[in-house]
């Protein structure tokens, strides 16, 4: 099941927001730093993250259920899905 986002008006263009945890579980799963989103439009909407070079300094390893409650497509599970 897809996770829908609301479109928001911005000035004279259009924006989505997407929750924090989505950055920093693909920070945490990877140790590297989100530094943008790569979008790629084929007939639906892809996000994917974009890693810096440098590892992001790791300050705690989330529990299994923290992890499962805020993984998303981006890291390879659904939002709120085991």
């Amino acid at each position: 099941m897809p996770i829908i986002r609301r479109i928001l008006k911005l000035g004279h263009s259009k924006a989505i927001t997407i929750p924090k945890s989505w950055i920093t579980n693909a920070e945490e799963l990877t140790g590297k730093r989100v530094v943008a989103l790569a979008l790629e439009v084929d007939g639906t909407i892809t996000l994917q993250p974009v890693f810096g070079k440098q590892a992001k300094h790791k300050t705690a390893t989330p529990t299994a259920k923290q992890s499962s409650e805020n993984s998303c497509h981006i890291c390879g599970k659904l939002e709120g899905t085991p």
